[in-house]
Protein backbone atom coordinates (compact mmCIF):
# COMPACT_ATOMS: atom_id res chain seq x y z
CA UNK A 1 0.00 0.00 0.00
CA UNK A 2 2.75 2.39 0.96
CA UNK A 3 4.52 1.62 -2.27
CA UNK A 4 1.44 2.53 -4.32
CA UNK A 5 1.13 5.87 -2.58
CA UNK A 6 4.79 6.63 -3.25
CA UNK A 7 4.46 5.77 -6.93
CA UNK A 8 1.39 8.03 -7.26
CA UNK A 9 3.22 10.92 -5.58
CA UNK A 10 6.18 10.63 -7.94
CA UNK A 11 3.88 10.57 -10.98
CA UNK A 12 1.91 13.66 -9.84
CA UNK A 13 5.12 15.55 -9.15
CA UNK A 14 6.52 14.83 -12.60
CA UNK A 15 3.25 15.80 -14.33
CA UNK A 16 3.16 19.13 -12.47
CA UNK A 17 6.69 19.82 -13.66
CA UNK A 18 5.69 19.20 -17.24
CA UNK A 19 2.46 21.29 -17.25
CA UNK A 20 4.00 24.25 -15.42
CA UNK A 21 2.08 24.15 -12.09
CA UNK A 22 5.28 24.60 -10.13
CA UNK A 23 7.57 27.54 -10.41
CA UNK A 24 10.61 26.40 -12.39
CA UNK A 25 13.33 28.34 -14.10
CA UNK A 26 13.05 28.72 -17.86
CA UNK A 27 14.49 25.68 -19.62
CA UNK A 28 15.26 25.06 -23.23
CA UNK A 29 13.27 22.77 -25.51
CA UNK A 30 16.03 20.21 -25.34
CA UNK A 31 16.00 20.19 -21.51
CA UNK A 32 12.18 19.97 -21.51
CA UNK A 33 12.33 16.91 -23.78
CA UNK A 34 14.90 15.32 -21.49
CA UNK A 35 12.63 15.88 -18.46
CA UNK A 36 9.65 14.34 -20.27
CA UNK A 37 11.72 11.37 -21.37
CA UNK A 38 13.04 10.87 -17.85
CA UNK A 39 9.50 11.07 -16.35
CA UNK A 40 8.20 8.49 -18.76
CA UNK A 41 11.10 6.23 -17.94
CA UNK A 42 10.43 6.48 -14.21
CA UNK A 43 6.75 5.55 -14.66
CA UNK A 44 7.66 2.54 -16.77
CA UNK A 45 10.32 1.38 -14.32
CA UNK A 46 7.65 1.20 -11.57
CA UNK A 47 5.25 -0.70 -13.77
CA UNK A 48 4.96 -4.43 -12.99
CA UNK A 49 4.68 -5.14 -16.73
CA UNK A 50 7.95 -3.38 -17.62
CA UNK A 51 10.91 -5.74 -17.90
CA UNK A 52 13.44 -3.16 -16.67
CA UNK A 53 11.39 -1.80 -13.75
CA UNK A 54 13.38 -0.24 -10.94
CA UNK A 55 11.97 -2.35 -8.07
CA UNK A 56 10.95 -5.97 -7.79
CA UNK A 57 7.68 -7.40 -6.55
CA UNK A 58 6.48 -6.67 -3.03
CA UNK A 59 8.56 -9.54 -1.73
CA UNK A 60 12.25 -10.13 -2.58
CA UNK A 61 13.70 -13.51 -3.13
CA UNK A 62 14.31 -13.79 0.62
CA UNK A 63 10.56 -13.25 1.27
CA UNK A 64 10.97 -9.86 2.98
CA UNK A 65 8.84 -6.98 1.67
CA UNK A 66 10.81 -3.90 0.49
CA UNK A 67 10.20 -0.72 2.50
CA UNK A 68 9.25 2.64 1.04
CA UNK A 69 12.57 4.04 2.22
CA UNK A 70 14.53 1.46 0.17
CA UNK A 71 12.39 2.21 -2.88
CA UNK A 72 12.92 5.93 -2.57
CA UNK A 73 16.64 5.57 -2.16
CA UNK A 74 16.77 3.32 -5.24
CA UNK A 75 14.93 5.86 -7.35
CA UNK A 76 17.06 8.74 -6.11
CA UNK A 77 20.20 6.77 -6.93
CA UNK A 78 19.24 6.62 -10.60
CA UNK A 79 18.57 10.36 -10.99
CA UNK A 80 21.33 12.40 -12.61
CA UNK A 81 21.53 16.18 -13.15
CA UNK A 82 20.61 17.41 -16.59
CA UNK A 83 23.57 18.18 -18.76
CA UNK A 84 23.70 21.53 -20.50
CA UNK A 85 23.84 21.54 -24.31
CA UNK A 86 27.33 23.06 -24.13
CA UNK A 87 28.66 20.23 -21.98
CA UNK A 88 27.02 17.46 -24.01
CA UNK A 89 28.24 18.75 -27.36
CA UNK A 90 31.45 17.07 -28.50
CA UNK A 91 34.28 19.44 -29.46
CA UNK A 92 34.66 19.88 -33.20
CA UNK A 93 38.05 19.29 -34.74
CA UNK A 94 40.13 22.28 -35.65
CA UNK A 95 40.05 23.37 -39.30
CA UNK A 96 42.61 21.55 -41.35
CA UNK A 97 43.03 18.78 -38.75
CA UNK A 98 42.79 15.21 -40.00
CA UNK A 99 41.96 12.15 -37.89
CA UNK A 100 43.67 9.83 -40.32
CA UNK A 101 47.38 9.27 -40.89
CA UNK A 102 49.52 12.18 -41.95
CA UNK A 103 48.99 12.66 -45.66
CA UNK A 104 52.46 14.09 -46.07
CA UNK A 105 54.21 11.17 -44.39
CA UNK A 106 56.35 8.93 -46.49
CA UNK A 107 54.53 5.57 -46.99
CA UNK A 108 57.90 3.83 -46.93
CA UNK A 109 59.08 5.57 -43.74
CA UNK A 110 58.05 2.62 -41.52
CA UNK A 111 59.96 0.14 -43.60
CA UNK A 112 63.32 -0.94 -42.21
CA UNK A 113 66.29 0.35 -44.20
CA UNK A 114 67.94 -2.16 -46.44
CA UNK A 115 71.07 -3.63 -44.98
CA UNK A 116 74.13 -2.92 -47.02
CA UNK A 117 76.06 -6.02 -47.89
CA UNK A 118 79.78 -5.57 -47.68
CA UNK A 119 81.61 -6.93 -50.71
CA UNK A 120 83.54 -10.08 -50.05
CA UNK A 121 87.29 -9.56 -49.97
CA UNK A 122 88.95 -10.68 -53.14
CA UNK A 123 92.08 -12.75 -52.94
CA UNK A 124 95.19 -11.44 -54.60
CA UNK A 125 96.04 -13.44 -57.73
CA UNK A 126 98.87 -15.90 -57.38
CA UNK A 127 102.18 -14.85 -58.89
CA UNK A 128 104.91 -17.04 -60.33
CA UNK A 129 107.99 -18.01 -58.33
CA UNK A 130 110.17 -15.79 -60.53
CA UNK A 131 107.89 -12.79 -59.87
CA UNK A 132 107.94 -13.55 -56.16
CA UNK A 133 111.73 -13.97 -55.67
CA UNK A 134 112.53 -11.45 -58.40
CA UNK A 135 116.27 -12.05 -58.69
CA UNK A 136 117.71 -11.09 -62.06
CA UNK A 137 119.40 -14.03 -63.83
CA UNK A 138 117.79 -16.72 -61.62
CA UNK A 139 114.86 -18.98 -62.53
CA UNK A 140 112.95 -20.76 -59.73
CA UNK A 141 110.96 -23.95 -60.40
CA UNK A 142 109.01 -26.49 -58.34
CA UNK A 143 110.24 -30.06 -58.92
CA UNK A 144 108.57 -32.62 -56.64
CA UNK A 145 107.27 -33.51 -53.15
CA UNK A 146 107.42 -36.76 -51.16
CA UNK A 147 107.04 -38.38 -47.72
CA UNK A 148 110.07 -39.92 -46.07
CA UNK A 149 111.46 -40.97 -42.68
CA UNK A 150 114.81 -39.36 -43.39
CA UNK A 151 116.37 -36.82 -45.78
CA UNK A 152 118.42 -36.95 -47.83
CA UNK A 153 118.43 -40.67 -48.50
CA UNK A 154 121.97 -40.67 -49.89
CA UNK A 155 125.18 -40.96 -47.83
CA UNK A 156 125.58 -37.20 -47.33
CA UNK A 157 127.34 -35.92 -44.24
CA UNK A 158 124.17 -34.37 -42.74
CA UNK A 159 120.94 -36.37 -42.51
CA UNK A 160 117.56 -35.32 -41.14
CA UNK A 161 115.53 -38.10 -39.43
CA UNK A 162 111.84 -37.90 -38.50
CA UNK A 163 110.82 -38.56 -34.86
CA UNK A 164 108.97 -41.81 -34.08
CA UNK A 165 105.47 -40.27 -34.33
CA UNK A 166 106.32 -37.97 -37.28
CA UNK A 167 106.98 -38.19 -40.98
CA UNK A 168 109.03 -35.84 -43.15
CA UNK A 169 107.41 -34.10 -46.08
CA UNK A 170 109.98 -32.78 -48.54
CA UNK A 171 109.21 -30.20 -51.22
CA UNK A 172 112.00 -29.85 -53.81
CA UNK A 173 112.86 -26.83 -55.99
CA UNK A 174 115.59 -26.04 -58.44
CA UNK A 175 117.24 -22.68 -59.09
CA UNK A 176 119.01 -22.08 -62.36
CA UNK A 177 121.49 -19.32 -63.20
CA UNK A 178 120.49 -18.17 -66.70
CA UNK A 179 123.11 -15.37 -66.83
CA UNK A 180 126.77 -15.24 -67.81
CA UNK A 181 128.12 -14.49 -64.33
CA UNK A 182 128.01 -16.26 -60.96
CA UNK A 183 125.19 -15.02 -58.71
CA UNK A 184 125.43 -14.84 -54.94
CA UNK A 185 122.07 -15.75 -53.37
CA UNK A 186 121.06 -14.87 -49.80
CA UNK A 187 117.37 -15.18 -48.85
CA UNK A 188 117.87 -15.02 -45.07
CA UNK A 189 117.22 -11.27 -44.99
CA UNK A 190 113.91 -11.42 -46.86
CA UNK A 191 110.61 -12.01 -44.92
CA UNK A 192 109.25 -14.99 -46.84
CA UNK A 193 106.44 -16.96 -45.20
CA UNK A 194 106.07 -20.64 -46.15
CA UNK A 195 102.84 -22.45 -45.22
CA UNK A 196 101.84 -26.00 -46.16
CA UNK A 197 98.16 -27.03 -46.24
CA UNK A 198 97.83 -30.80 -45.82
CA UNK A 199 94.65 -32.72 -44.97
CA UNK A 200 92.91 -29.64 -43.57
CA UNK A 201 95.86 -28.70 -41.34
CA UNK A 202 98.70 -26.25 -41.85
CA UNK A 203 102.40 -26.62 -41.10
CA UNK A 204 105.53 -24.48 -41.25
CA UNK A 205 108.92 -25.74 -42.50
CA UNK A 206 111.58 -26.81 -40.03
CA UNK A 207 115.06 -25.37 -39.77
CA UNK A 208 117.08 -26.98 -42.53
CA UNK A 209 120.50 -28.48 -41.87
CA UNK A 210 121.29 -28.80 -45.56
CA UNK A 211 124.59 -27.30 -46.80
CA UNK A 212 122.85 -24.42 -48.65
CA UNK A 213 120.30 -23.88 -45.84
CA UNK A 214 117.28 -25.08 -47.82
CA UNK A 215 114.92 -22.77 -49.68
CA UNK A 216 113.74 -20.98 -46.51
CA UNK A 217 117.33 -20.05 -45.51
CA UNK A 218 119.04 -20.25 -48.87
CA UNK A 219 122.60 -18.93 -48.91
CA UNK A 220 124.75 -20.07 -51.80
CA UNK A 221 126.56 -19.09 -55.01
CA UNK A 222 125.34 -20.43 -58.37
CA UNK A 223 127.72 -20.43 -61.31
CA UNK A 224 126.59 -19.41 -64.84
CA UNK A 225 124.39 -22.05 -66.50
CA UNK A 226 124.33 -24.21 -63.36
CA UNK A 227 121.34 -25.42 -61.34
CA UNK A 228 121.18 -25.86 -57.59
CA UNK A 229 118.64 -27.89 -55.62
CA UNK A 230 116.85 -26.30 -52.67
CA UNK A 231 114.23 -27.98 -50.44
CA UNK A 232 111.66 -27.24 -47.78
CA UNK A 233 111.25 -29.87 -45.04
CA UNK A 234 108.08 -30.25 -42.90
CA UNK A 235 107.54 -32.42 -39.81
CA UNK A 236 104.01 -33.87 -40.05
CA UNK A 237 102.01 -36.27 -37.89
CA UNK A 238 102.46 -39.82 -39.10
CA UNK A 239 98.73 -40.19 -39.88
CA UNK A 240 99.18 -37.52 -42.59
CA UNK A 241 101.54 -39.77 -44.55
CA UNK A 242 100.22 -40.38 -48.06
CA UNK A 243 97.84 -37.38 -48.00
CA UNK A 244 97.42 -35.93 -51.48
CA UNK A 245 96.12 -32.61 -52.84
CA UNK A 246 98.46 -30.54 -50.65
CA UNK A 247 99.09 -26.84 -51.28
CA UNK A 248 102.14 -24.71 -50.54
CA UNK A 249 101.80 -20.92 -50.19
CA UNK A 250 104.88 -18.68 -50.28
CA UNK A 251 104.26 -15.03 -49.37
CA UNK A 252 106.36 -11.89 -49.26
CA UNK A 253 104.51 -8.64 -48.62
CA UNK A 254 101.48 -8.47 -50.90
CA UNK A 255 102.74 -11.14 -53.29
CA UNK A 256 101.86 -14.82 -52.89
CA UNK A 257 102.82 -17.82 -54.98
CA UNK A 258 100.51 -20.85 -54.61
CA UNK A 259 101.84 -24.26 -55.67
CA UNK A 260 99.68 -27.36 -56.06
CA UNK A 261 101.83 -30.29 -54.87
Amino acid sequence: MKRGIFRTSVAVFLVMMLVGCAELPDITDQQENLVAEYAGGVLLRYSSKYAYRLVKNDADEDGVEDSATDTASGAAATMEPLASPEASASPSPEPGASAGPDATSDPNASEAPEESVAPEPTEEPSVSLDELYHIKGLKFSYVSSSYSNRYPSSDDAIEITAPADKVLYIVNFKIKNTGSKAIRVNLTGRPFHYELSVGGDTALPTLSLLPNGGLNYLMTTIKPGKTEKASLIFNLDRDKKGTKGNTLSITEGEKTAVIEL
